[in-house]
C-alpha cells in the first residue's frame, strides 16, 4: 500500500468522513418503530410540558450527545464552532492572528491585575508576531471585550483564542498590557492563514540530535524528514532522541509516515474494525532514519498517535522509552460531518503494536522510568523549517528524563566509534 492510500485518522486515532444516513434494520421492526415513537413522544412533552421554555434544536443535540456518551469514553458529540475547531488543530493552519494562549493567573508583584489570560505562544510569521506582540504579555480585551473582570477569568483561554480565529483579512483589535506598561494598548490586527508548528529540532552535542513532536498534524510527517536532513547536514544523527512527551496524538497516518522514516520494512500498526474487519500499515525501504539509533522520551501525556510511533520502533528494536507509562489509547476515533456543521467522534476500530499488542487502558511501559518532570517548551524560532533555532534546556539537572537519555545516546554514539 502507498502512503498515499494510508487511512488519515485522527485526533487520539481519528478520520474525517462525510455522514449518510445509513440505519441498521433490527428484525423486529415493531420495536424498532415504537423506540423511534417513544423518543419523540418524549421530545413533545418536554416541549409542552417542561416548567421553563426549551430549544428543541438543543434538546435534539442533547439527545444525540448522550447517545454517544453511554458508548466509551472517546466517543461524543460536537457543535459546530467547536467541531470547526477540531478540523483545524488538526490540519494545523487556520485563519488567526496566531497566539497560543495561557490561563490567567494573580501576580504577586501586581495583585491589582485582574487575572488576564497570557500569551503562552506567538507563531512565527503571524500577525502577532509582526504587531510585536510578546510572550508574557496579557490578553486584556478583544474588540473591546474584557478577558477577565473581579478578579477571575470570565472564559477560559481556550474560548479567547477561538475568537481571535477567523477568516483571513478580517480584522480584530486586542487589548495587550506588558510588564513595564501602566495602561493597557490597542492593537489592530488582520488575521491570517498560520500554521501551527508540531515539530522543533536542534544538536543537542556533536553527533546527537534531538526532535520534539507536541502533536500530529498534516504536515508533521514532511517536517521531520525535514528535520532529519538538516541534522544529517550537521552530522547530528549518530544518535537520535525523539521527544514525544504531552504529545496527545492526532493524525494517526502522519504517526506512521514518520515511523516509516525509522523502519525498512514490517508492520507498523495493525486496525481492526467492526466485523472483524482488518488493516495493516507497513513500513518501506528508504526511510531517511533508519539505521539512526533512537531514544525515545515518553509520559503520561503521551497517547494515540505518538504511543502507536513509540510502539512500532520498540517492537522492532528500534528505540528505547525512557519516562513514564504512557496514556493508554488504542481505539481510532472517526470524525463524521453533520449537515448543520456539527460532527461526530465515533469509535470505529482498535489498533495494535507490530507485536500485537493492545495500548487501550495499559500504555507502554518504558525501558528507563525517570521521575516525572514538565519539560521546558520548545520554542521554534521561523516555523518548521528552521527549527534549529528552538531553544531546549540543556541543563540536565532540570531535565531527569533528557538526561536519562542523553546518557544512552552518548552510548550509542561510543559504540559506533570502537
Amino acid at each position: 500500500m502507498s502512503r498515499a492510500t494510508h487511512v488519515a485518522t485522527f485526533c487520539a486515532g481519528a478520520v474525517f468522513a462525510t455522514a449518510t444516513l445509513a440505519v441498521a434494520v433490527p428484525k423486529d421492526d415493531v420495536s424498532r418503530f415504537r423506540a423511534f415513537d417513544a423518543f419523540a413522544q418524549a421530545l413533545a412533552l418536554v416541549e409542552n410540558n417542561y416548567v421553563d421554555p426549551v430549544d428543541e434544536q438543543k434538546l435534539l443535540a442533547d439527545a444525540v450527545r448522550g447517545m454517544l456518551h453511554n458508548l466509551d469514553v472517546h466517543s461524543t458529540y460536537m457543535p459546530p464552532k467547536r467541531y470547526q475547531k477540531v478540523r483545524q488543530d488538526t490540519e494545523g493552519e487556520f485563519g488567526s492572528v496566531g497566539v497560543v494562549l495561557a490561563p490567567g493567573f494573580i501576580d504577586d508583584a501586581r495583585p491589582s491585575v485582574p487575572p488576564y489570560p497570557v500569551i503562552d505562544e506567538v507563531l512565527p510569521g503571524s500577525p502577532a508576531e509582526v504587531a510585536g506582540l510578546q510572550l508574557d504579555d496579557r490578553l486584556v480585551s478583544i474588540d473591546g471585550a474584557p478577558t477577565a473582570a473581579a478578579g477571575k477569568e470570565l472564559k477560559e483561554a481556550g474560548a479567547w483564542e477561538a475568537k481571535l480565529r477567523g477568516a483571513s483579512g478580517t480584522r480584530v483589535t486586542v487589548g495587550i498590557l506588558r510588564v513595564g506598561w501602566k495602561e493597557p494598548r490597542a492593537f489592530a490586527l488582520v488575521r491570517a492563514q498560520v500554521k501551527q508548528t508540531s515539530v522543533a529540532w536542534k544538536v543537542v552535542e556533536p553527533r546527537v540530535g534531538y526532535i520534539a513532536i507536541s502533536r500530529f498534524v498534516e504536515a508533521t510527517g514532511a517536517d521531520v524528514a525535514g528535520a532529519l536532513a538538516d541534522l544529517k547536514s550537521k552530522n547530528a544523527l549518530g544518535s537520535l532522541i525523539l521527544d514525544l512527551r504531552d504529545d496527545p496524538g492526532g493524525i494517526v497516518d502522519q504517526a506512521i509516515i514518520v515511523a516509516d522514516h525509522f523502519l525498512d520494512a514490517g508492520t507498523i500498526v495493525t486496525i481492526r474494525g467492526r466485523k472483524g474487519s482488518v488493516e495493516t500499515q507497513t513500513a518501506h525501504k528508504g526511510g531517511a532514519g533508519v539505521g539512526v539509533p533512537i531514544t525515545i522520551l515518553v509520559d503520561q501525556g503521551t497517547a494515540s498517535a505518538s504511543e502507536i510511533l513509540a510502539a512500532a520502533l520498540r517492537d522492532h528494536d528500534r528505540a528505547k522509552l525512557v519516562g513514564q507509562p504512557t496514556y493508554g489509547k488504542g481505539t481510532v476515533q472517526t470524525f463524521y460531518d453533520l449537515d448543520d456543521g456539527s460532527g461526530l467522534k465515533l469509535t470505529t476500530a482498535r489498533y495494535l503494536t507490530p507485536k500485537g499488542n493492545f495500548l487501550e487502558s495499559k500504555g507502554l511501559i518504558p525501558d528507563v522510568r525517570v521521575d516525572d518532570f514538565a519539560p521546558e517548551e520548545i520554542v521554534a524560532g521561523g516555523g518548521a523549517g528552521s527549527a534549529t533555532d528552538a531553544t531546549i534546556d540543556e541543563n540536565a539537572a532540570d531535565d531527569p528524563q533528557l538526561a536519562a537519555a542523553l546518557k544512552l545516546a552518548r552510548q550509542s554514539v561510543r559504540g559506533q566509534n570502537k
